[in-house]
């Protein structure tokens, strides 16, 4: 026989029950906040690299663009030097001038890409 002041198996069934329903509940809540936060880093880490990417892009377009400052420069003093030159050293300096010029598209091509 029961004593008096014992909960019955009923109670204590339903207090367990009740107890793994919280416990369920705060777990699919915790799961949920972890989802939004994780969300929330990404959105800040893509927001963080476009602006590195611009950046990045804006100082190589500065870069280039001194490149060329500097390219057509060396370019004007060769061709005052190619008019002083006998025919066979202006023609050794074109080739090399058009090397050059060559190697310099293949750099901007794989800095570009």
């Amino acid at each position: 026989m029961p004593t008096p002041n014992a909960p019955s198996s009923a109670a204590v069934t339903k207090v367990l029950k009740d107890a793994v329903y919280v416990s369920v509940g705060l777990g699919v809540i915790a799961f949920q906040k972890a989802q939004v936060q994780r969300q929330e880093i990404r959105k800040a880490l893509q927001e963080q690299l476009s602006g590195a990417r611009t950046t990045v892009d804006e100082r190589v377009k500065l870069v280039e663009e001194r490149l060329d400052d500097i390219e057509a420069r060396v370019d004007s003093v060769l061709d005052e030097l190619s008019a002083k030159l006998p025919d066979g050293a202006e023609a050794v300096l074109t080739q090399a001038r058009q090397a050059a010029k060559e190697a310099r598209a293949q750099v901007r091509s794989l800095v570009n890409n």
